[in-house]
Formats: structure tokens, sequence, C-alpha cells
């Protein structure tokens, strides 16, 4: 109860790193109280599976980096693949924080299978795929808007709610190359397109309703995990955003009335037409 706020409340999953560590940041920076979740509770907790070594990030020192801004923010360990905890989230952030705004569907389950051809893949890890990109995400979604349309929008907030789901490339097309040689799985492919659906659908069903929903898809980021894995992701490691840029753009799409209702955006190429039209408006 001692959480309670007058301020917009975010859930972003994902949180303890990464994009959506950038994308808690900006939030925090837009003054809304923000939940994090993730496993990775402690620096120190979690290892990058490709070396063998620690990675930076947990939700103690996203906590801690929010606070530093000024913000609340409430850290809550989760796991997406604990299909059984993912509605009960939703009831926890408003016991808490006495309501829920917005929810950024990040997180993804990370494991074995996604270098691997279709046949290839243990049928374990297919399960755990799809309960972890697809059911969870949806579960979580169905709770938060059936809080969300059983109350009155934030005067701060311009809508009833915001829905933001960071997708990939990996939900509208096909790769250029096989898993394992730099391409996705299948898997992967099919959980993410069905990921893909659920932010216009709702736009879809309740939009008329105030709901405001946006696929964003980040494109090359430089994550933690990125940085880390050496020369297999070097191309992305020197190419990529940043996982702070890519988290203040998201959250710049989702509060750009110019942007559809149900919109697909790929954060990068919005950012590169954002800068343009800033610089024509100035001339």
């Amino acid at each position: 109860m001692g959480d309670r706020t007058s301020a917009p409340v975010a859930l972003v999953t994902g949180a303890s790193r990464g994009i959506g560590r950038g994308v808690a940041l900006a939030l925090a920076r837009l003054g809304h109280t923000v939940v994090i979740t993730g496993r990775t509770i402690h620096e120190g907790d979690a290892t990058n599976p490709a070396t063998g070594h620690s990675l930076p990030g947990s939700l103690a020192t996203t906590s801690r980096e929010i606070e530093q801004i000024g913000a609340h923010c409430v850290a809550i360990p989760h796991d997406i693949l604990r299909l059984d905890t993912v509605s009960p989230l939703v009831d926890q952030v408003v016991d808490r924080c006495g309501r829920l705004d917005v929810l950024v569907n990040n997180a993804v389950y990370v494991g074995p299978g996604n270098e691997s051809v279709f046949t290839d893949n243990d049928p374990l890890d297919i399960e755990r795929r799809v309960s972890g990109n697809l059911t969870a995400p949806l579960l979580l979604t169905h709770a938060f808007l059936r809080h969300a349309l059983s109350r009155e929008a934030h005067p701060q907030l311009g809508a009833r709610a915001w829905l933001v789901d960071v997708t990939s490339d990996a939900g509208r097309r096909t790769p250029e190359r096989l898993a394992g040689r730099g391409g996705w799985s299948l898997v992967y492919a099919a959980t993410k397109g069905g990921f893909h659906r659920i932010a216009d659908m709702v736009a879809h069903e309740y939009g008329h309703l105030g709901v405001r929903a946006v696929n964003v898809n980040p494109g090359l980021v430089a994550t933690e995990r990125v940085l880390d894995t050496g020369a297999s992701l070097a191309w992305i490691a020197e190419n990529g955003a940043t996982p702070e840029h890519i988290g203040e753009t998201i959250v710049h799409i989702v509060r750009d009335p110019e942007v559809d209702n149900g919109a697909y955006v790929h954060a990068q190429q919005y950012s590169f037409h954002d800068e343009v039209r800033t610089t024509e408006d100035a001339l």
C-alpha cells in the first residue's frame, strides 16, 4: 500500500537490462511510476550462455537508476515461463500502486533453439518459446486490459491505456539465411508472428474505448548480451543503437499523435524521420 502513487503507472517486463531497462528509464523521465520485472534480481545473477560471462544488469540496478531520476520504482521478480503467475502480476501491481496505465511487453524467452532449424529443436524448447513469447504476453495483456477498461483514464496519459509490444522483423518476414547461419528459427518466427498481431487487434477491438496500442520494432540494438558475445555479434555491437536511445524512441512513438493506433513502427527509421522532421520545422 505504501507504493501507491498519483502518477501514471507503467509495467515493463524484462527490464533488468537491455531494451526493457531503456524503456523503463525513459518512462521514469516522463514522470511515471515504473514497475519492472525480470529474473535477474541482483548484479552477477545472470550469465551469457554464449560466453559463460556474467552479464551486467539487474532489477536492483534498474530500480536504483529510476530512483536517481526522481521517479518511483517497484521491482517484482518474475519469470514469464510461470504462466500461472502472469495474470496475477497485474493484481500485484494494482495492489502496490493503486492502478496500472501502461504495459510494455518486452520480455522474451531466452533459451536454446533459436539457432536451430525446426527439426533440431527439442519439443520442450518449442513449448517454452511459445509460452514465453506468445502465451505469457497474451495473458498479461488480457489482465491489463480488464483492469484498464474498468476505470477512467489517468489525466496525464491522454488515453485510457497504452500498450507497447516490442516486436521484431521475425514476425513479418522470412530471413535471408537459415537459423544458425544468420537467420532466425521457425519457432521464433511463429511466436513473434502471433505476438505481432496483438497490438493491431487490441486497437481494432478497444481503440474506440481509449486504448492505444503500437508494435515497435527496435531494430539492431547493442544490448549488454550483444556487447559481451564477441565476434558472432560484432557487427550489431558496432552498428546497433543503444538501449537508452531505443527506450526514449519507444516512449516518443506511443505519445506521437501522428502514429496510428495499432501501427507497426521501426524505431530507428522513426527516429531518423523524426530528426528530419524536427530539422525541417526549425528552418
